[in-house]
């Protein structure tokens, strides 16, 4: 992972805090990144809002066709887009009644302009890595030491 997109403490606890995550786009692979990490997630307890625009339902949760449609607050925006779009996604973040707390783009996905202006509109944000490699190292941490609370 690149230095200028460091993972801080409390981008930490809101990952480890998180209940929800939107995912943008899942797909319906069962083989592909963005489905095994959003089966992962969904299997720890995590409500998922998959955003797919040609799917009615994946792993049996309804699919939003656009972020705007999304009826309920969510934790996490995960990304699984091309570098090239996130100035399109970003605009569609802005765009959107909600802006999730925290939004991470996977492994290989980053734009510094992107990661700008949402860390300047006030979003936690983390691009090129991955989001389940460190959900299962920070839980595998936590359950070593005491859980601490969420907020």
């Amino acid at each position: 992972m690149p230095e200028e997109f460091p993972i801080s403490d409390s981008i930490k606890q809101k990952v480890l805090c998180a209940e929800s995550a939107a995912i943008w786009p899942l797909d319906s692979n069962p083989l592909s990144e963005p489905y095994q990490i959003a089966r992962y997630l969904q299997d720890r307890g995590f409500r998922l809002y998959p955003i797919n625009d040609l799917e009615e339902k994946l792993l049996e949760e309804i699919c939003y066709h656009d972020i705007r449609l999304i009826p309920d607050d969510y934790d996490i925006l995960l990304l699984f887009t091309q570098s090239d779009s996130l100035p399109e996604v970003v605009n569609a973040i802005f765009n959107a009644d909600y802006q999730p707390p925290l939004i991470w783009a996977h492994k290989g996905i980053h734009d510094q302009q992107s990661f700008d202006r949402l860390t300047d509109g006030g979003i936690a944000t983390v691009m090129d890595s991955d989001l389940m490699a460190c959900f299962k190292k920070w839980t595998e941490e936590e359950e070593s030491r005491e859980s601490s609370e969420c907020p």
